[in-house]
Parts: structure tokens; C-alpha cells; sequence
């Protein structure tokens, strides 16, 4: 699977400000740059006409009767009215200079220029100075009969306005980008420490010890504490809720888990003993047949005191064979705790072989068994470790007794290794049966999986030997032998 990139979530909530605040800005920059401006300008165009008109419509009568005087005083009054009018001029109908607002003369570029229409808008830097920027416009008088006003206006007034504004606009912008970083931190720590809270405590959570502790404390959060104190909650606290229900279900399904696991080991030891109850019978038979034996010979001759000592100690010997088999098959089909303590592994294996021996002998199978662990002691529950090696033991044997059906001659031999490797004791289980396909290997420790053909198996035993030594801390493996059969290995940790 293709690792992931990690990205917090304060970051993702950064960039989504930041690009909104963005585009939102810009599209209202945007609209103040043109649509604005243009609608600014046009009203102050429309403003700057009506007053060229109204002067206009004064200078009719002083032109009328060449009052140069009132001319003057027109175009000087206007100047003082409004800040924002550079120069005014009106020329005759020949072109020549009424009356004028300039210090000296009227510049000669200005009366030289030419419009498309009676009136028109230009720009033009007046008096060398490139920061002021005029709107120079013609309007005729009396349809230009009589003369035309030319009224300059300065552009950079209503430029810095929109300067002005859109500085202003663009501060906004930032403020915003700042109050919203700084609400994304706010909020993602809001969020993400409860759920950070709550994946620690996931992911040290420990299914034999369900520890409630983390999660109680995690309600001391701040803004937990506001939601109940306020009487309200939103979605973390219906997270929290469903967190710990989850918690008290998981523990509860644990619960019937372990129940089930132990009752599943149980029936899968019962099976077993069905397996091993000819070779059981057979153990206990033979002795009691000794003891008849010995008890009607004692009938017999009562006075022989030395025949009667000999066979008193068989009838000794064979009742301590019947309380072994039997206290053997007591401490195997009893359930135990599983406790953990050292314990001889050697002795544990050669209990088994005594359980099956019966089955060994009647399959005429050869146990080839090598011990090369010293007084290594392994560390577990020795009655569910004598569970798993038993179950492996007779699967071999049933995997043998398979083989032998397809061949009558077949020898089948067990081979038993014991080594230690590294900090681990390894019990080998390889026999010459027939075997599994390559495919189906990899099923052997489902559950209810068995291709046991001799007799129905449950196909639960390795998959609860899986689980025993995966409880010891352990591993088990099954592998195809190059020539025949299978191997399974038991790595047992030493304590």
C-alpha cells in the first residue's frame, strides 16, 4: 500500500482560508478596479460637464458685450471654489484668450488641441509635473458660436481615492487572512486534541486490560468541560459517547471471546480423547488383565508366601500404570487457568507419546525423537502447550494413516526435534504423510479447516493451538516437506 502524506489538519484549515480569503479578494479587487473606477470617473465627468455648462451659460452675456472683467472674475471664482479644477479658459470664437486662470499666459499646446466632437476628454500633464494628470474638456458656447470653455481637472483626485480604497480593502484582506489563521488554530486544536486523545488511547489499548483511566480523564478538556457546563454538545461529545460505549462493547465481546476460546479448547480436548479412547482403553486393559491373572493365581495356591510376594508386586505395578494413564488423562481433560510457570518440555512430550501410544503402535509408526536443549526449562502453561503438541501429534498420525490407505506397505515415521535458537525453545513435528497442497497451506490455522479423510476431524485444532502459542508470546509454523509430508515448528519464548 502507498504510504500517505501526513497533513494536519491546522494546515489544511490554513489553506482553505487562505485560498478563499484569496479568490474573494482578488474578485473584489477586481470589481473595485474597473467597474468601480470606471463608474467613479464617469460621474465625475458628468459632475465636471454640468459645471462647465452652468459656466457656460454665465459667460454667454459678458461675451456678449466683451466684459472681460466678468469673465475674469468667473473663471477666477471657480478656481477657488473647487480644488480639484487645474486651469479654466475661454476663448472666442476665433480661438483668442478671454479670460484665463493661468499666472502668465495659456500654455499654447492647451488652445492648440484637437477634438473628434464639440467636446472630449484627454489626459495631459500639466506643467511638467507627472504626478498631476489633467482631464482637459471642451465645451462650446452657444453651439461654439461665440466661443467654448476649456476647464482642466486633476485626475490624481479621485485616483487616490480609489488608491485609498483599495489600500483599505486590501488591509481588510489581511486582517481576515490573520483572524482566520488564527481561528484555524483555535478550532483545529478544538478538534484534533480529542482525537488525538482519543488514537492514543486506541492504540495503547490493551484488549486483557481495558483501561478506562485515559478516557475518564480526557473529559477534563476544556472545551468538554464548557459543553457541560453550558448544558450542550455537538459531534466530539457524540464521539466521546460512542467511544466509550464502543470501549464497554469491546470489553464485553472480549469477554464472551475468551469464554468461547476456552469452552472451543475444551471440546477440541474431548475430540482428542475420543481419538485416544482405544489406545486409553487398551492401557488400562492390559493391567487389569494382569491383576485377574495375578488375583486367580493367588486363589490358587493361598501357602506359596514367595509366589504370593511376586505377584503382589506386579498387582502394585500394574495398579500404578492404571493411576498414571488415568491421572495423565484427569490433568489433560481438566480446564485449567492458563498460568504461567517453567516447566520441562521433555517431560510434556513424552506424556503425550504415552497418551498416543496406542495409536503409534497400531498405525506402526516410528518415533525418532532428539532432545538437544540440556536443562533448558520453557516458560507457559504446560497443560495448554501438552494440548498443542498433542494435537499435532495426531494430526501426523491421521495424515500417516492417509498415506497408508493409498499404500499398505508405507512406513510412516515422526520425527520429534528439540533445539534452542536464539532467545527461543523450537519443538519440531515432521512426519512423512501425505501431506497439503501448496494453495491450502496458508488456511491451515482457519478454523474449522480439515482435509482429514480416515475419520471427521473438527478442523478447530490448529487454529486453537495458533491461538495457545500466540498467547505464550510465541509463533507456530506449517511448512511442505521437499519429499513428503509436513513440518510444524513451535517457537517457545525461555523465561
Amino acid at each position: 500500500m502507498k504510504k500517505r502524506i501526513f497533513i494536519p489538519l491546522f494546515w489544511k484549515f490554513t489553506f482553505a482560508i487562505i485560498l478563499t480569503v484569496s479568490v474573494f479578494g482578488f474578485i473584489n479587487l477586481y470589481f473595485l478596479s474597473t467597474f468601480v473606477t470606471n463608474l467613479f470617473a464617469k460621474e465625475l465627468s458628468n459632475q465636471t460637464l454640468i459645471m462647465t455648462k452652468t459656466i457656460a451659460d454665465r459667460s454667454i452675456e459678458p461675451i456678449l458685450y466683451n466684459d472681460l472683467a466678468s469673465l475674469n472674475k468667473i473663471v477666477s471664482e471657480v478656481v477657488q471654489n473647487d480644488k480639484n479644477v487645474a486651469y479654466l479658459f475661454i476663448l472666442d470664437s476665433k480661438n483668442n484668450v478671454l479670460a484665463h486662470t493661468f499666472e502668465h499666459q495659456v500654455p499654447l499646446e492647451l488652445i492648440s488641441l484637437k477634438y473628434d466632437s464639440n467636446y472630449n476628454i484627454i489626459k495631459l500633464k500639466f506643467q511638467n509635473d507627472e504626478a498631476s494628470i489633467i482631464k482637459d474638456i471642451s465645451y462650446p458656447i452657444i453651439e461654439g458660436s461665440i466661443g467654448k470653455i476649456r476647464i482642466g481637472i486633476y485626475n490624481n483626485a479621485y485616483t487616490k481615492t480609489i488608491n485609498v480604497a483599495k489600500s483599505f480593502f486590501l488591509s481588510l484582506v489581511v486582517l481576515f487572512l490573520i483572524v482566520g489563521i488564527i481561528g484555524a488554530l483555535i478550532f483545529s486544536y478544538i478538534i484534533t486534541k480529542p482525537i488525538n486523545l482519543l488514537s492514543q488511547i486506541a492504540k495503547n489499548l490493551n484488549l486483557k486490560n481495558l483501561n478506562r483511566v485515559p478516557l475518564e480523564n480526557s473529559k477534563n478538556l476544556f472545551y468538554i468541560k464548557v459543553n457541560k457546563n453550558l448544558n450542550v454538545r455537538d459531534e466530539i461529545d457524540d464521539l466521546y459517547l460512542t467511544f466509550d460505549n464502543m470501549i464497554n462493547r469491546l470489553q464485553k465481546a472480549y469477554e464472551e471471546i475468551q469464554i468461547a476460546q476456552k469452552s472451543l479448547m475444551q471440546s477440541e480436548k474431548i475430540a482428542a480423547i475420543g481419538t485416544l479412547s482405544a489406545g486409553l482403553a487398551h492401557e488400562i486393559n492390559n493391567p487389569i488383565a494382569g491383576i485377574k491373572n495375578c488375583m486367580r493365581r493367588l486363589s490358587e495356591d493361598p501357602e506359596n508366601l514367595k509366589q504370593n510376594i511376586t505377584y503382589l508386586e506386579m498387582m502394585q505395578e500394574a495398579v500404578l500404570k492404571i493411576e498414571k494413564v488415568v491421572g495423565n488423562l484427569l490433568n489433560f481433560t481438566r480446564i485449567p487457568k492458563m498460568e504461567f510457570y517453567d516447566f520441562n518440555l521433555i517431560a510434556v512430550i513424552e506424556n503425550v507419546l504415552l497418551l498416543t501410544s496406542f495409536q503409534l503402535e497400531k498405525s506402526r509408526i516410528t518415533v525418532i525423537k532428539n532432545y538437544d536443549i540440556g536443562k533448558n526449562k520453557c516458560f507457559g502453561s504446560q497443560n495448554h502447550i501438552e494440548q498443542v503438541i498433542l494435537n499435532l501429534l495426531l494430526n501426523s498420525i491421521d495424515a500417516i494413516n492417509e498415506k497408508k490407505m493409498e499404500d499398505s506397505n508405507f512406513n510412516g515415521q515422526i520425527n520429534i526435534h528439540l533445539f534452542l535458537q536464539d532467545s527461543s525453545m523450537v519443538l519440531e513435528l515432521k512426519d512423512n504423510g501425505i501431506g497439503i497442497e501448496s494453495s491450502k497451506l496458508k488456511s491451515i490455522f482457519d478454523p474449522f479447516f480439515t482435509q482429514k479423510k480416515v475419520k471427521q476431524g473438527t478442523g478447530l485444532g490448529l487454529s486453537v493451538s495458533f491461538n495457545i502459542i500466540k498467547e505464550h508470546g510465541g509463533k507456530i509454523e506449517g511448512k511442505i516437506n521437499e519429499t513428503e509430508g509436513m513440518t510444524f515448528s513451535i517457537f517457545l519464548p525461555l523465561k
